[in-house]
């Protein structure tokens, strides 16, 4: 067993005794990882919280004030798994060959916080060690004048990519000098594992604002396991014009973009639908109305690439 120690994030009371856990990996996976903690008989209870590697303290300044946390342990505690007892806890959802670290909070029995332990832990790798391909689909184009159009592209990797990332540019954007093949795979190589919607690892349907008559590239670039880029994909094509698409309708659940506004139909009543940038700041949010509608202002947002989600699907845009 290796583990970190953070002190500096004891409360004031002292201690009774000296409450920890044991732990052991379980089980390490592509999108996850399983952990058994055992804690001593000092140890009244404890939490578990997973964060992105080296992101914890970045988390705590931004939220600990206005959440009402005096130390590291009152967020741990609050976000993450809580027990008294032996207990194995799981996290699923994460992004294949990435590093992360679960903050782990033990207490006494008058509620004074032991030192923190950290785990570092690596999520196994997806793909192999060949070339990293990604195939570019165009499914429908739809929507309306009153509240926006959208394009869907699928992105299909290969059975050795990693990751990929993708985007969408109008062909215009993409023939001036900011831009090029040398501008996309720039943008397209990024590391930027905190932005929600970034990081892909199965076939990604992407929902992206678009506007009819015009014409656009979608491109796409993966990595294989040895962390090695793969070529970059691209498919260009031209949306249709008005009268191509006064037939068209979806009974997939829709978000839309009109510049101004993101609107939503078909949505199960009562979830959440947010905005992230690309920092992964959550920027709007909104609650789907009994008819499965939602509507968001993002006319006051700043130029650049959003990623709208009600956690199932994804629209990406650029304001």
């Amino acid at each position: 067993m290796s583990a970190l120690l953070l002190s500096g994030f004891m409360m004031s009371a002292q201690l009774v005794g000296n409450p920890t856990v044991t732990y052991t990996i379980d089980e390490i996976n592509t999108d996850g990882f399983k952990i058994t903690f055992t804690p001593n008989e000092d140890c009244a209870g404890y939490a578990a919280c997973q964060f992105d590697a080296g992101t914890a303290e970045q988390q705590f300044a931004m939220f600990g004030t206005w959440m009402g946390f005096s130390t590291m342990g009152d967020m741990v505690k609050a976000w993450g798994f809580n027990a008294t007892v032996e207990q194995q806890m799981s996290w699923t959802g994460d992004t294949p060959g990435k590093d992360y670290e679960v903050y782990v909070q033990c207490w006494d029995v008058n509620g004074a916080y032991a030192d923190m332990i950290i785990i570092p832990i690596t999520t196994a790798k997806l793909g192999g060690d060949g070339l990293a391909e990604i195939a570019i689909e165009l499914g429908e184009f739809g929507g309306d004048e009153e509240s926006g159009y959208y394009q869907w592209v699928i992105y299909t990797p290969n059975d050795q990519v990693n990751i990929f990332h993708d985007m969408l540019i109008e062909k215009s954007a993409y023939e001036t000098e900011d831009w090029g093949d040398d501008g996309v795979m720039a943008y397209l190589t990024q590391d930027m594992t905190s932005t929600y919607g970034w990081d892909h690892t199965g076939v990604d349907q992407a929902q992206w604002n678009a506007d009819p008559d015009t014409e656009y590239i979608a491109f796409a670039m993966g990595r294989n396991a040895n962390d090695e880029w793969g070529p970059l994909a691209m498919l260009e094509f031209r949306t249709p014009g008005l009268s191509g698409i006064s037939d068209l309708t979806s009974t997939k659940p829709v978000i839309r973009v009109d510049g101004s506004q993101v609107s939503t139909l078909g949505m199960r009543p009562g979830s959440e639908v947010n905005v992230y940038d690309l920092s992964g700041r959550l920027v709007e949010k909104a609650t789907v109305n009994h008819r499965g509608e939602a509507s968001l202002s993002i006319g006051h947002l700043n130029s650049g690439m959003y990623v709208v989600t009600d956690g199932k699907i994804s629209h990406k845009f650029v304001k």
